[in-house]
């Protein structure tokens, strides 16, 4: 039997989601073996996102079938306020299996998934709206260049025939340091990184702006895109935990439907793997000491709304203001009976 009136039906107002929502998946089945450093990874990876991220936006972790210790520490995560969204799998339905929730539930007009050992730099965000505002009908964004892409050249197909003279096109070689950092996190061996220093990527050119991007080139472990397009592609199929195969589908339905994969110039993220090299141990550790921006709150209803806020941080007034309000909702339903 339902006692008394619920509180929401006077007039409480539905959460409003930012404009852009940050997602990742993680899976560390145990904590040893390949995966003994993986949450460690985890942690740059998300105190990477919150301070190099520079507008507001939601957070959401999809666990697909983590270990209890995990789930437990990213329960942790999302009590101290450094994750949104918390989706917790007992089994492992696959990177796109997730990918299908998360893209069909995600609330935000712009969406950025992003591998979960990814550690993001500087300048990210601001480097992706301003290729999304110079190029037109842009369906993938991204914030590093992955040869894999390159070679298979996705997408982009219309747009390398346009005849609009404000877009140039051209060859592009990423500098040594760019190749030589790319290489090494992904364990490649030297001898073939000078083929790769070799390997040009295709770059356009807005005239109007000066704004560079690469055909193609663009990653699936991180990516930006608007949620109307991630929903046309859906669904993904979902038969491996990992494919290659199910990882490019995404990026030929992009093409099909007519959208841009463009990426950066400049790599704005870093692949980490599944452990912190030395060559990046002072990055990670200088991300402990950058203190999170402090957001003013709104509130509404003028200047007694906005005391009873302050008062509400002291702890002995906010214990006194819960006794107040249980005996004003144990009074109006017995008056509204």
């Amino acid at each position: 039997m339902r006692q008394g009136n619920n509180p929401a039906k006077y007039g409480a107002l539905a959460y409003q989601p930012e404009r852009l929502g940050i997602a990742t998946i993680t899976y560390i089945p145990f904590l040893g073996g390949f995966y003994q450093n993986c949450w460690d990874v985890f942690l740059a990876h998300i105190n990477s996102v919150h301070a190099y991220t520079q507008e507001k936006f939601n957070y959401l972790v999809f666990d697909n079938g983590s270990c209890p210790e995990i789930k437990a520490k990213l329960l942790e995560l999302q009590q101290a306020g450094k994750i949104d969204w918390l989706i917790s799998s007992t089994e492992n339905l696959g990177k796109t299996g997730a990918l299908n929730w998360i893209f069909a539930s995600m609330p935000n007009e712009w969406i950025c998934f992003a591998d979960s050992d990814m550690l993001f730099r500087p300048g990210w965000l601001e480097a992706s709206w301003q290729i999304n505002k110079n190029f037109p009908n842009c369906g993938m964004i991204g914030a590093q260049f992955i040869y894999p892409d390159r070679v298979e050249d996705k997408g982009n197909t219309k747009f390398r025939k346009t005849q609009d003279s404000r877009y140039e096109f051209s060859q592009y070689f990423p500098e040594k340091w760019m190749v030589t950092e790319y290489c090494r996190a992904r364990g490649i061996p030297e001898e073939r990184w000078e083929n790769l220093m070799n390997a040009p990527f295709d770059r356009v050119l807005d005239s109007a702006s000066g704004t560079e991007a690469l055909l193609g080139g663009n990653s699936h472990q991180q990516y930006l895109a608007k949620k109307e397009v991630l929903k046309k592609i859906l669904p993904l199929p979902d038969l491996f935990q990992l494919s290659r195969e199910e990882d490019t589908y995404q990026d030929v339905k992009i093409d099909q439907l007519g959208y841009l994969h463009l990426t950066t110039t400049r790599p704005y993220l870093y692949h980490m793997g599944n452990t912190i090299e030395p060559e990046i141990q002072e990055e990670v550790a200088k991300l402990g000491q950058i203190k999170p921006k402090a957001e003013a709150q709104v509130v509404s209803g003028g200047l007694l709304n906005r005391f009873l806020l302050k008062l509400s941080k002291n702890a002995f007034a906010q214990k006194i203001m819960f006794r107040l309000y249980n005996k004003l909702y144990a009074v109006l339903s017995l008056s509204r009976k």
